[in-house]
């Protein structure tokens, strides 16, 4: 009897451990068939996302008012950062939406309407997905005036020339132009919504050509530039260089796609050297973590990555004198790595200001009629030593500008200022 009941326990012993062993192979291959159909899901949403010209939206005047009033809900519901800024939502509603009941708004009008909606929200971060004609080509903005820098096969084979001065687009002197399109350029400062729409006078909404006044040696040229989205450059996201043989220089143009590795690839080449410059003047932006795992080559010590996680240093982490570069085009998570950077305290920033948004953890969504647009969701917060992430630009601890005389003379005046004080460190 005694017997029998040992085999029976022994029994529905090994039928519990089996169901629990069951139970548990099931949760993590459900947890890991989760994981899976999240990635598809995200992947999916991404190919279906679609970009479309002012003058070719999908949707119909006549439903204009619905679909901006579907955007705006989803705005006023999921944008946290407008309660933080202390928006009256309805009167900035009405304010437009006044305007959209117009009879003779057509599809270009709409589409230049909602990109001014997203503007004035004063968000680095939001804006509807319509696609511009671009040269694809940015000017080079020297004491507020806008010049050709080493201009493209596109534009030598439309008669432009190094240095040619930009002084007016469309008949339009430049300083009206740009005053006249910032209130279609969404950004979270006053400066990085100046810059910004000073580096978009090469585009258009609305036409593939665009009028030019050039100033070149005293005289005024008029030239015309077509405008286009297939002038792509193959420049890697980061190449180095080295200066004065001890001085390692490495750009990081992007965080986007393979910026890491191509940046190992640079570091290797430099990370010996005693002084190292990092520029990220012209980065936009990409992913944050990109970021943080390159600031593992950088930061000798543990720290919080100020978008989340923790920077852990590389065992082959730089170990000599570091300065990081940036302009009011560094921004998004060009931005959160300049924190990072600035508040390990093993860093000189030298350069200008940033342009004052790290994200906010920006999602995409659809308007009722299939209009695309890009809003941040999470509550405003602060980097691990406090600096607000949104809104207030990254100060330089020594803010030095290019000068009209370096530029003509083909010097950059930042990285001369750190090669001078290089120079005297050596001494």
């Amino acid at each position: 009897m005694k017997k029998g009941i040992k085999y029976f326990l022994f029994f529905v012993f090994s039928i519990l451990c089996l169901l629990g062993l069951t139970v548990l192979l099931s949760r993590t291959i459900f947890k890991d068939k989760l994981i899976e159909y999240a990635i598809k899901l995200n992947q999916s949403e991404q190919k279906q996302i679609k970009s479309y010209y002012v003058s070719e939206i999908p949707v119909e005047p006549k439903y204009f008012a619905e679909d901006f009033k579907s955007i705006h809900d989803i705005v006023s519901g999921k944008c946290l950062l407008c309660e933080h800024k202390g928006y009256d939502m309805d009167s900035l509603y009405y304010s437009f939406a006044n305007r959209i009941a117009n009879e003779s708004m057509t599809k270009a009008d709409y589409g230049l309407l909602l990109r001014e909606y997203f503007a004035a929200l004063n968000i680095g971060h939001a804006g509807v997905m319509l696609t511009l004609h671009s040269a694809e080509y940015y000017p080079t903005i020297v004491e507020n005036r806008l010049f050709i820098d080493k201009p493209n096969d596109h534009f030598t084979n439309n008669g432009f020339s190094d240095k040619d001065e930009i002084i007016a687009i469309n008949n339009t002197p430049i300083d009206r132009y740009i005053q006249s399109m910032a209130k279609y350029t969404s950004a979270s400062t006053d400066a990085y919504k100046t810059h910004l729409t000073q580096c978009r006078i090469f585009t258009s909404f609305t036409d593939s050509l665009i009028h030019c006044d050039v100033r070149r040696n005293g005289d005024t040229l008029k030239l015309k530039l077509p405008l286009t989205s297939s002038i792509l450059s193959n420049t890697p996201k980061a190449h180095y260089k080295i200066l004065r043989d001890s001085i390692g220089y490495v750009c990081i143009e992007s965080m986007m796609d393979n910026v890491v590795e191509n940046f190992k690839q640079a570091y290797n080449q430099v990370c010996s050297l005693p002084y190292l410059i990092i520029d990220v003047r012209g980065n936009g932006g990409g992913n944050s973590n990109n970021g943080r795992l390159i600031a593992e080559y950088l930061l000798k010590e543990p720290q919080e990555h100020c978008v989340g996680g923790n920077i852990t240093p590389q065992p082959n982490v730089y170990s000599g004198k570091l300065f990081l570069l940036t302009s009011n085009h560094t921004f998004s998570a060009a931005e959160s790595f300049t924190i990072d950077l600035k508040e390990s305290g093993y860093v000189t920033l030298v350069g200008e200001k940033t342009a004052g948004d790290t994200g906010c953890a920006p999602k995409n969504f659809t308007s009722k009629y299939g209009i695309w647009f890009r809003i941040p969701t999470r509550d405003p917060h602060f980097s691990p030593k406090g600096f607000p992430m949104e809104g207030v630009s990254v100060e330089p601890n020594y803010e030095i500008k290019q000068t009209i005389a370096d530029f003509f003379n083909n010097k950059d005046t930042a990285i001369e200022y750190v090669l001078n004080e290089i120079f005297n460190d050596m001494i």
